[in-house]
């Protein structure tokens, strides 16, 4: 299971929600850099769909390895952020790509100095933040996406779709029994090489605060509901994931793995989409 190499016959989907509510205006640091939470994962998204693009490319061409879909959350509505609605063929993507623009920002080196890196992205979406946090309405719509997408004879042998929410704060539409079943739901779909991997991913901007990435026991939620839900919510991670996940939490941890991170730094964010976008192989 989870095994398939991915290829034009063999596709596979990527679908991002992204948490645009007022609380992502806050101010992180990331890379040495201050910026807004919002700024900062609409940064680490336009990476994640430009690594996505390259994995995609050969000297013939853009090949058409998976669809995706990035979508925003706040208010009462949930929005596609790229011109594009639901799902969109890479290949799609490619033809509005914008062109890269050259990103400069202070790195921190092993010594403790610092020095000027530079690099090229295309700003595939732009930072949102206003109103309030309707991630139960982003699920359901993730739900239909996955329910049109797996339904296809086509995919019906593929790797299974990722599914990466991020947020910063709870749901604001929602109770914990009708987060569960829509986590449920989603995590049911499937192709014949596995069921949909859902990761929930909490940021926060309190460095004094612990971060816990992809724990492998309940315990450590038992005294917080939220983190309790967040825990349940997510998938259990495939085995063959395992060795990356690893070298983001440190060997101490023992598998399996939960696809969830609470008090994720934007660092671990950019880890863990890595993660996501780098546990295929594109043949």
């Amino acid at each position: 299971m989870y095994d398939k190499n991915i290829n034009q016959t063999n596709r596979t989907a990527f679908i991002i929600a992204l948490d645009c509510s007022t609380s992502m205006q806050e101010l992180v640091e990331f890379n040495s850099m201050v910026m807004s939470k919002a700024e900062a994962v609409a940064l680490v998204c336009n990476y994640m769909l430009d690594e996505l693009l390259a994995r995609a490319t050969r000297s013939d061409g853009v090949r058409n390895y998976y669809d995706i879909a990035v979508l925003g959350y706040s208010g009462e509505e949930v929005v596609s952020l790229l011109p594009a609605q639901g799902l969109s063929p890479i290949t799609t993507l490619s033809e509005y790509a914008p062109e890269p623009q050259k990103f400069s920002f202070m790195q921190r080196t092993g010594d403790g100095g610092t020095v000027m890196a530079h690099f090229m992205l295309r700003q595939w979406i732009e930072p949102m933040a206003s109103g309030n946090t309707p991630m139960y309405e982003a699920l359901l719509y993730v739900d239909e996406l996955l329910t049109q997408w797996c339904a296809k004879p086509e995919n019906g042998d593929s790797f299974p779709p990722m599914v990466f929410n991020i947020t910063d704060g709870e749901y604001s539409d929602a109770t914990a029994d009708d987060m569960m079943l829509i986590a449920e739901r989603i995590k049911s779909h499937a192709t014949l090489n596995g069921n949909v991997l859902l990761f929930n991913i909490h940021l926060t901007t309190n460095p004094e605060e612990p971060s816990e990435i992809f724990p492998s026991g309940e315990s450590l939620y038992s005294e917080d509901a939220y983190r309790r839900l967040l825990f349940r919510m997510s998938s259990i991670m495939p085995d063959n994931m395992a060795e990356l996940a690893e070298a983001l939490v440190g060997h101490a941890a023992q598998p399996p793995y939960r696809c969830v991170a609470f008090n994720a730094s934007i660092h671990n964010l950019f880890s863990i989409i890595n993660i996501g976008s780098h546990s295929i192989e594109c043949r």
